[in-house]
């Protein structure tokens, strides 16, 4: 079912004085499908906001391998159950995470052709923090989590009451258990481990994922057997005071209880210890599953209610609610209840009065997620901050993609640069600023540093990375001017005027790569001749996009843009056509063939390139066609089935571009500005630390007519974080019809 809660409690008119309850209208199946490059890879995993812990079902298919279309382990399609698994990446369209695989069965196997069981959505329910799972005529599977910890409940009809913990299990195709080892504990009733896991982000180096476990049950086992690469070894006769470990890439453990059992697991990636206070913590001896799912369900209203809605229809409450909710599925919170964890040179540190924080999608997630949790979250922006600034001081710079333990390095450019940047200039102060400055500036500006960006010296002569020295040079370039806008941002608060300076002339590469002649951006040669024109697939100047999709990818500086294209109406022109195009591509491809499930060549929403590119109307003084656009993909791009979003989720980016559309703004990356457009809603409030940022609409339509910011009207299209910040109020009238409100 693809919307287990009832909903009678937030029904009514949109008039009512209280807000929606958003955590009742979180639907987490949103996402869980699709197909080809349309795949959401989402999970309905049971989990906290930001939780270790993301316990919930890897599921199959009998013929396909599961692969990049089982990036979290589950695809809605899928029709088998392999293992309800521990920790995942969900969203990022890579296959990583899977560890610790738990599976009910009636007979004693470790065998996954054996113990994988067909199951139907009909039998499926999953709220946040909750996921339970009915196999008919066998039992009922029912998970819980929280931060650290996850709850489990067995309750077979089967005659045979066996439980399968596989530690050879991985969560798709494309990871792989490096070493592993269990002990069965009789005397104290535990099952504790370790397992070492290669993903696809998680392998790369020498560092794997780990993940430590302790697991409680709420009776003794009857029978045991521990398994090392699918041979039986003896386990029932471990001794207490010595239980006998086992280890190998591939181990397990099988157990046989008398009647229905509950199972307490504590996960921690610092040691068993820390798995264990973890537990105690998070997780006190109690076998109430009810209890723990509802204070994790508490754990998501406290975090989604710092943003309230009023008004919507039921589809836009449910979009927004599992927008917010999916904006919390990654980063992690990796560090124990203790403070301690395992950075990125292998130690373990303690973060003393904060959370330590990886799993930064930070390519995708610079555009859209970090600018809302800036907004909204404040603190743990902070936080994310601070994190990222020990990886960098530990990895010697800051990193473009750390995941769990390993700083994999995925895709391009330096965003964690834009993050901190706009983090700086939008107040967020309570992190090593000064510190990791030291570690950004010379990285963005000094050729000789020797953690230098990639080609620093070439881009300072050409103004921008040559194609013919470097592989994927205009998209890099594009990426680098975005984060040099922000760093210089960075700079001015930091009160350093000359960098400042240095890089806002740096951030005008884009330019340099923006051929007068075609229209686009292009891959340009060290003697300034220009490259092929890549305008039909991926081509060799960009990383996951064409031309249509990158060459309005300066959100910084709009005006230059425009100026580079040859004036604001020949820009207005080529982005008129870049949506024209993309609109009659998407009318003419069948939603079930195999076009549909490959990226849009002109707007692709499902990818990071083009997301602002709507809102660049507005900033060369055509609001209403920013508004127009807009209402278009929201409209397009997401609905609330399986397959609802365009692409993977990368981190929640997808989600906070339909949170920040729906409540009527949207961020400029390399500023402080956020776009005004019109909401889906009557009333947003954002009931930040420092005060509330009203949101209040009047009238009906997808257009704006006029805005006040505190009561005086305001012309521009865009405004700054520090006139959202603190108790505001921003007043929005709606028109059906397009408006001269903010054109110029």
């Amino acid at each position: 079912m693809l919307l287990p809660l009832a909903l009678l409690a937030c029904a009514g008119s949109v008039e009512e004085a209280e807000p929606v309850d958003l955590v009742a209208y979180v639907n987490p199946f949103i996402g869980t499908g699709g197909a080809g490059f349309g795949y959401g890879g989402l999970s309905p995993a049971a989990s906290a906001p930001g939780g270790l812990a993301k316990v919930g079902p890897d599921t199959r298919t009998e013929s396909a391998a599961p692969g990049f279309s089982h990036s979290a382990g589950y695809h809605y399609d899928d029709t088998l159950v392999q293992a309800f698994s521990h920790a995942r990446l969900p969203g990022i369209g890579v296959p990583d995470g899977g560890h610790i695989g738990f599976m009910p069965v009636d007979v004693e196997t470790v065998d996954p052709t054996v113990y994988r069981r067909a199951f139907s959505h009909d039998d499926e329910v999953a709220t946040p923090g909750f996921y339970s799972l009915i196999f008919p005529g066998f039992g009922t599977v029912e998970l819980a989590a929280t931060a650290h910890t996850a709850h489990h409940r067995y309750r077979w009809t089967a005659d045979e009451h066996w439980l399968t913990i596989d530690l050879g299990h991985t969560g798709a195709s494309g990871t792989s258990v490096r070493r592993s080892w269990l002990v069965v504990d009789r005397a104290d009733r535990e099952i504790r481990g370790y397992v070492l896991l290669d993903g696809d982000l998680t392998g790369r180096g020498d560092r794997g994922w780990p993940l430590y476990f302790v697991a409680e049950f709420s009776q003794p086992w009857i029978d045991a057997g521990q398994w090392v690469d699918g041979a039986r070894v003896d386990a029932t006769d471990s001794g207490p005071d010595d239980p006998t470990p086992v280890a190998g890439a591939s181990v397990a453990a099988t157990l046989r209880f008398q009647a229905n059992v509950e199972v307490r697991v504590g996960l921690s990636v610092v040691d068993i210890p820390g798995a264990r206070r973890n537990m105690a913590a998070e997780l006190p001896a109690h076998w109430d599953l009810e209890a723990t799912a509802a204070e994790t369900e508490d754990l998501w209203a406290d975090r989604m209610d710092r943003i309230e809605v009023f008004g919507g229809t039921e589809t836009d409450r449910e979009l927004f609610a599992t927008a917010l909710y999916h904006l919390f599925g990654i980063p992690t919170a990796l560090s124990d209840v203790d403070g301690r964890f395992r950075g990125l040179d292998d130690r373990i540190d303690t973060a003393e009065g904060w959370t330590y924080y990886s799993d930064f999608s930070l390519w995708d997630t610079y555009r859209t997620m970090h600018p809302l949790v800036t907004l909204a979250w404040p603190e743990i922006s902070a936080d994310y901050a601070r994190s990222l600034c020990d990886m960098g001081e530990k990895h010697g710079y800051l990193p473009r993609w750390p995941a769990a333990v390993t700083e994999s390095g995925s895709m391009v450019g330096t965003p964690a640069e834009i993050v901190l940047g706009e983090a700086a200039a939008k107040g967020v102060d309570d992190w090593p600023m000064e510190a990791c400055w030291d570690l950004a500036l010379p990285r963005a500006t000094d050729p000789e540093y020797a953690y230098a960006r990639e080609g620093l010296a070439d881009y300072q002569t050409y103004g921008y990375l040559p194609a013919d020295l470097y592989g994927g040079s205009t998209g890099k370039t594009l990426e680098f001017a975005i984060a040099d806008a922000a760093l210089a941002l960075w700079a001015e608060e930091m009160g350093q005027l000359q960098p400042a300076e240095q890089l806002r002339a740096q951030a005008q590469a884009y330019a340099n790569v923006l051929n007068p002649e075609t229209g686009f951006v292009q891959a340009r040669n060290s003697d300034g001749t220009w490259g092929e024109l890549e305008i039909d697939g991926w081509g060799d100047a960009f990383a996951e996009g064409n031309a249509w999709q990158y060459t309005f990818m300066v959100p910084h500086d709009a005006e230059g843009l425009a100026e580079a294209f040859g004036g604001r109406d020949v820009m207005r022109d080529a982005l008129t056509e870049l949506f024209e195009l993309s609109l009659d591509h998407a009318d003419g491809v069948d939603p079930g063939s195999a076009e549909a499930a490959l990226p849009d060549p002109y707007y692709w929403h499902g990818n990071e390139p083009a997301l602002a590119s709507a809102f660049m109307f507005a900033e060369i003084g055509d609001p209403a066609d920013a508004q127009r656009w807009a209402t278009w993909v929201r409209g397009a791009k997401y609905d609330v089935t399986p397959s609802g979003l365009d692409g993977n989720d990368d981190g929640g980016t997808m989600s906070a571009w339909y949170a920040f559309n729906a409540m009527g703004l949207y961020p400029l990356n390399g500023t402080d500005r956020y776009v005004v457009t019109a909401p889906v809603f009557d009333e947003v409030r954002i009931r930040r630390p420092g005060g509330t940022l009203t949101i209040k609409t009047e009238g009906e339509g997808d257009y704006l007519a006029q805005i006040s910011l505190d009561g005086e009207p305001i012309a521009r299209t865009s405004l700054t974080h520090i006139q959202l910040s603190g108790p505001r109020t921003l007043r929005l009238e709606r028109s059906d019809e397009p408006t001269t409100w903010g054109s110029w």
